[in-house]
């Protein structure tokens, strides 16, 4: 009896000496870092395999070994992190198991007059991953999450967060969300826009704030220098008031799934709210994400007699009263 009871426990101090020499086992003893990303859904099984392939890990039974023995199997986390094949087999499943993602940072600027399909466009450019779900959020609006934190939203009719995304320079995790992103940026809007907004915009306008973001973002698209703005700016309130319509191009090229460079004839048919060559007054809502200057000269137009403008070579433009 007493043998028996020696060789199991022979055993088990075996089998426990193997298990400790998985746990504490690294790959290959090098200390080259490893950038891994591991998306949202990704279990342990594909998680093991991406760690065999970028050789943090012996083997990839290890890893399921491992994960199963220190309870980690089905609690691996998303994000993006910095490993190294050095790492130590049980530090690498328990970074995984608490989320400890490495914070990549990523400096990012979006120019004014960025829609928030560009927006998304030059994440993706730029190796963001939630670049597709942000012009998918930002186009859908879910206007009752974020207005929870941002009262400028609660009593606008929109469907899109166009116009409320501040075109600036940001920095964020590589891995963000498009949630906190968008968070970010409208953050930044109170920060610029509503001030301005709440001390002067207000009591010096007719109009409503979205109202004001979408002129000034029709402003930022035809306006190519910036001393021209406010004029720009008079034009369209002069034919606003006037009971014209718009005729601006900008807002052609918004309602066209394809827009080329140059609006053509053709084009200003289409049957679209943006359409402010068949329709008189503003469009429903912001082209693009306009800066605070836009956003100032569609509140402080220029006093002039102007009812139209033509665009020079040079990108300046030439105001008359007829559009002989």
């Amino acid at each position: 009896m007493k043998k028996i009871s020696l060789v199991v426990f022979i055993i088990l101090f075996a089998m426990g000496f193997c298990l400790l020499s998985v746990l504490l086992s690294s790959s290959n003893g090098k200390t080259d870092e490893v950038i891994l990303r591991v998306p949202e859904g990704a279990g342990a099984a594909a998680i093991g395999r991406s760690l065999a392939d970028k050789h943090l890990v012996r083997s990839y039974i290890n890893f399921r070994l491992a994960s199963f023995v220190l309870g980690a199997e089905t609690k691996m986390q998303a994000g993006t992190y910095r490993l190294s094949s050095s790492m130590p087999l049980y530090r690498i499943v328990f970074m995984l198991k608490n989320g400890e993602t490495s914070w990549e940072p990523v400096k990012m600027t979006f120019p004014e007059g960025t829609s928030i399909y560009k927006m998304g466009a030059l994440m993706e450019q730029g190796g963001i991953p939630c670049g597709r779900e942000f012009k998918d959020l930002a186009a859908r609006a879910n206007v009752p999450y974020f207005a929870k934190d941002f009262p400028f939203l609660q009593d606008v009719a929109i469907d899109s967060l166009e116009g409320y995304l501040y075109p600036d320079t940001y920095v964020f995790a590589r891995d963000v969300t498009a949630e906190v992103l968008a968070d970010l940026m409208l953050t930044r809007f109170a920060e610029v826009v509503i001030p301005f907004w709440i001390e002067q915009g207000a009591g010096h306008t007719g109009y409503s704030l979205h109202q004001i973001l979408t002129l000034a973002s029709i402003i930022e698209k035809e306006a190519q220098m910036p001393e021209e703005r406010p004029v720009i700016s008079s034009v369209f309130h002069n034919r606003l008031e006037a009971g014209m319509p718009l005729g601006a191009d900008p807002t052609i090229k918004y309602a066209l799934e394809n827009p080329t460079k140059k609006v053509y004839y053709n084009q200003l048919r289409i049957d679209s709210p943006y359409n402010t060559y068949k329709r008189a007054g503003l469009p429903p809502g912001p082209i693009c994400n306009p800066g605070i200057e836009s956003i100032k000269a569609a509140v402080y137009p220029a006093k002039t007699d102007y009812y139209f403008f033509v665009a020079n070579e040079d990108g300046s433009h030439t105001f008359t009263m007829t559009s002989a």
